[in-house]
């Protein structure tokens, strides 16, 4: 297992060109304003829920460490499909720079 550095910015905008430079397999959440049901986990080692709507950023309760809630999420290849697989139609996919 590899561990991840932790990414820091200054602002909301400087958070977002970070996530726009992601690299390796990931998804993208494409937040609309929906409600969230999420489980923080923070770098002072707490974790807190939260069900809220509008969580483009959440606050620890602890520590009070802010952040900016990424669209990206990590994805993790697995050498067996399970059961049950959500597929992308082939017509959904594109190369990058092609958006």
């Amino acid at each position: 297992m590899t561990t991840t550095t932790q990414k820091k910015a200054a602002t909301s905008g400087e958070a977002w060109d970070i996530q726009e430079r992601y690299t390796g397999p990931h998804g993208w959440i494409q937040w609309k304003g929906t409600n969230v049901c999420m489980d923080v986990h923070c770098a002072c080692g707490k974790m807190s829920h939260l069900d809220a709507d509008f969580a483009y950023h959440v606050k620890c309760p602890y520590c009070g460490r802010v952040y900016f809630c990424n669209g990206h999420i990590e994805l993790i290849e697995l050498e067996t499909e399970p059961e049950r697989c959500v597929r992308t139609s082939e017509t959904t996919w594109w190369e990058d720079g092609d958006e």
